[in-house]
């Protein structure tokens, strides 16, 4: 591959893909196009809050984070998160961070061993893997969920259609299990090599590579592990 002759298709909500369309282009140079088309909108929901309010919370995704900084005042509250980004929204939000992990499951291995007392409250997205307060809950600790967003489907730009039906490389970060095979089921069909590179391996398992396309898979699940998978796809002159 050439990053020079690539299109770099970037799916996550807009916010997040001009974010990592930036991070990517400062890691690897220019590609020969960016294509940005959100297959999921960020929607909020109504939800109510238990009385009193809890002292810890757990966050996935700082999705969630205004929702509830929105509802009320962090300070005093420990965050207990998932990801670099998602502990600094929350202590832009006035949490005291407790723990920051790379997955749901070092973070439910780190709250199990911590047993803070009281409530623990994950405000989470409608939809997402794992049962984190199943997890806690069988642990004996008191943990409930509260619904604060919605990851609503929507489908790829006339132009993401375009470059998936136009012979040429195109390169697709999968940074969910959720959004990788929603792109599955977008793009079947397509005409151009079409490259993966998963967050996860869970990620990984809803992507089928066809003949020719490659599938790597971040070593950490976050946005620099994808970024360094991205970087072996390509050649060592990204120039020629």
């Amino acid at each position: 591959m050439n990053i020079s002759r690539t299109t770099l298709l970037l799916t996550r909500p807009e916010a997040a893909s001009f974010r990592f369309r930036d991070e990517a282009e400062a890691r690897l140079g220019a590609f020969g196009a960016v294509v940005i088309s959100p297959l999921m909108e960020i929607v909020p929901v109504d939800f109510e809050l238990p009385e009193p309010l809890p002292a810890d919370w757990v966050f996935t995704s700082a999705h969630a984070i205004p929702e509830i900084a929105a509802r009320i005042d962090a300070r005093g509250r420990r965050a207990w998160c998932v990801g670099a980004r998602t502990a600094q929204a929350a202590g832009n939000a006035g949490f005291g961070l407790c723990s920051v992990e790379p997955d749901v499951t070092s973070l439910s291995a780190r709250i199990r061993a911590a047993r803070p007392d009281g409530l623990i409250l994950h405000a989470a997205g409608r939809h997402r893997r794992g049962d984190l307060v199943g997890e806690l809950s069988a642990a004996g600790l008191q943990a409930q969920t509260v619904t604060v967003y919605d990851q609503l489907e929507r489908p790829l730009s006339p132009e993401a259609q375009e470059c998936l039906m136009t012979p040429g490389d195109v390169l697709a970060p999968l940074f969910s299990p959720r959004s990788a095979r929603l792109l599955r089921q977008a793009a079947g069909g397509h005409v151009a090599r079409l490259h993966a590179v998963a967050i996860s391996q869970a990620a990984a398992e809803e992507w089928e590579a066809m003949p020719r396309e490659r599938l790597e898979i971040a070593r950490t699940p976050d946005a620099d592990g994808v970024l360094e998978a991205m970087v072996s796809l390509f050649d060592a002159d990204r120039s020629a």
